[in-house]
């Protein structure tokens, strides 16, 4: 073997020698290398620009749009005994208006009229009370003359139910059984005491009555009716001054509402479009109030103008049931003076047999008096069972529960007012937020449902239908269209109660923090490796971003702040010592949004 080979043999096993070595070498490392091996690399910040944005918070809750004073229509049966229902007068989405049959039950009609006073009894002739007032109001508007709304059924009170059943196609109420034998017997016992005193008479000598006394029975008798004539021109007096009033009253109240309907209106387009009815242009501050005092001050106006309403009816109404009485009374007075003449006159036609002769004319005064107040208290009556008495009309037929042939249980028909609401409910402390007059919106954003509406009634107590114990019942009334197609949908209901009104700076929650003072700070990044600490005035929060100003330093839109830092994972770094736990709060249906 030459010196050479050896040589490049021995160069060869040095070079695998050192890189074997070498490789060996990587795989072993100090202590220090392992520890800065598994040590946590540095954490880096995490920050967010600081963002001009409008803030605003709600309250937000479902809602559903329906006709308001949804009521349900039950029938009682009918003066047969039977409540079977024989004819349909109204299909679904019919106007119920008064004076309409809205159900017949055994072939009677169910009449509708309007009235705060439900029905409590038959109402007959001779009764008196405000149940009477009413039904002759509502006879009045339909145009059927009930005579004076004084409270007491009387003769023409009669002949308009006879009216309203005639023009509806109807018989009028027949005289109940016992009334009409009653009255038969009456009629039976005068008929009888006139054929027993003409016998009488006819078996006795005319002598005839003198003249003088004729006429002193004769002028009595003109008395009595002047009298009555005298009351009667009072009383028209005295209802038509107040009923002057009350017409005033009404005029001045339509005047109060037009006056109150222009101020809110004026409003509203203040508020909601930002657009002063009067310049075209942003309303101020100032302007905005002023136009808030007007819409204040008419409903005020209002007011007092429905209260005056309430009080010229209540004054006539009172008027009309002092006169009631003495009219009454004027009435009998002269059918006894006619009677007493009557009878003079027939007791002066004989000489003989006067005892007998008297006693049946006394017995013929009793039955005919008997007779007049019979007659004056029985007759057409209207049945309990036949009048709906709801406090607002035209209503609409909602839904129809029964067909022809059925006998009801519950509601026949659902009818519910002409005016659309929004309904909702919400928590005692959301209602704490709300006010009268708020706007809210109505909405389904996947629909592209949007409806403006007013808030028009809060409860004062929780509960009632289809709410819970612990929620309060809200009415809203859309101020704009809303479509057929929304009707009985739940949507969602958003109620604003504040708002920045207008950009302003905001940040993240998470970039505020306390000062040791309780003050609020941001952490401003100077550059990668230096931060500020910027005191701030906190504002409105909402849907995770924070209203800030800053006190001491500066800050504006596009300066970023520290929201965190970044840390290593958890699986190797030992977890540490300082962090917090996550607490999460229960709240209400209130919710805050970004503009």
């Amino acid at each position: 073997m030459s010196r050479r080979i050896v040589l490049v043999a021995v160069a060869g096993v040095a070079v695998l020698a050192g890189v074997v070595g070498w490789m060996l070498g990587r795989q072993i490392e100090s202590p220090a290398e392992a520890a800065a091996r598994i040590s946590p690399p540095p954490a880096s910040l995490i920050s967010v620009p600081v963002e001009l944005r409008e803030l605003s918070s709600a309250v937000v809750t479902r809602g559903t749009i329906e006709f308001d004073q949804t009521t349900g229509i039950e029938v009682t049966g009918s003066e047969a005994g039977s409540s079977i229902i024989t004819r349909l007068t109204k299909a679904e989405g019919d106007e119920l208006v008064e004076g309409d049959v809205a159900i017949e039950v055994a072939g009677r009609p169910l009449f509708v009229l309007e009235g705060e006073l439900p029905v409590f009894r038959s109402l007959t002739p001779g009764l008196e009370g405000p149940d009477v007032a009413q039904l002759e109001e509502a006879l009045e508007r339909l145009g059927l003359d009930p005579g004076p709304v004084d409270g007491i059924f009387g003769a023409r009170t009669e002949q308009a139910i006879e009216q309203l059943y005639r023009d509806a196609g109807y018989r009028p109420p027949a005289i109940d059984r016992g009334d009409q034998a009653t009255l038969d017997g009456a009629r039976d016992r005068v008929s009888q005491a006139e054929k027993s005193l003409s016998s009488a008479e006819a078996e006795s000598i005319p002598v005839g009555l003198p003249r003088s006394q004729r006429l002193e029975l004769d002028r009595s008798v003109a008395q009595i009716e002047a009298t009555l004539a005298g009351l009667r021109a009072d009383r028209s007096q005295a209802l038509a001054e107040l009923d002057r009033a009350r017409v005033a009253a009404a005029e001045a109240m339509t005047g109060a509402e037009q006056r109150f309907s222009t101020a809110r209106m004026r409003h509203e387009q203040a508020v909601r479009k930002r657009v002063h009815p009067d310049t075209g242009v942003t309303p101020t501050a100032q302007e905005l109030e002023v136009l808030r005092v007007k819409r204040r001050d008419a409903k005020l106006f209002l007011d007092d103008a429905l209260a005056n309403v309430e009080s010229a009816t209540a004054e006539y109404d009172s008027e009309a049931r002092v006169w009631a009485p003495l009219i009454s009374d004027a009435l009998v007075d002269v059918e006894i003076a006619k009677a007493q003449r009557s009878e003079a006159i027939t007791q002066a036609s004989d000489t003989g047999g006067q005892d007998l002769v008297g006693d049946l004319r006394e017995e013929l005064t009793n039955a005919r008096e008997d007779l007049v107040l019979l007659e004056r208290d029985i007759g057409t009556r209207l049945p309990a069972s036949e009048v709906l008495f709801l406090p607002s009309l035209p209503r609409l037929v909602q839904r129809i529960n029964v067909k022809v042939g059925d006998f009801p249980q519950g509601s026949v028909m659902d009818v519910t007012g002409s005016e659309i609401a929004i309904v909702s409910g919400v928590s005692a402390a959301d209602r704490a937020l709300l006010e009268l007059g708020q706007a809210g919106t109505l909405d389904d954003p996947n629909e592209g449902i949007s409806i403006e509406a007013e808030i028009d009634f809060i409860a004062d107590n929780p509960g009632g239908p289809n709410l819970s114990s612990d929620r309060f019942r809200v009415r809203l009334i859309p101020t704009g269209d809303v479509p057929d197609e929304v009707f009985s949908q739940n949507l969602r209901l958003r109620i604003p109660i504040s708002s920045t009104g207008g950009e302003v700076l905001a940040v993240p929650l998470a970039a505020l923090s306390a000062a040791a003072d309780g003050s609020s700070r941001v952490e401003k990044l100077i550059d990668p490796e230096t931060t500020e600490l910027i005191e701030v005035r906190v504002g409105l929060a909402s849907a995770g971003f924070v209203e800030v100003e800053a006190l001491v330093g500066q800050l504006d839109t596009g300066d970023r702040v520290i929201v965190g830092r970044d840390q290593p994972d958890e699986e190797s770094v030992p977890p540490s010592q300082d962090s917090e736990d996550e607490s999460s709060d229960e709240g209400s249906d209130s919710e805050t949004d970004e503009g």
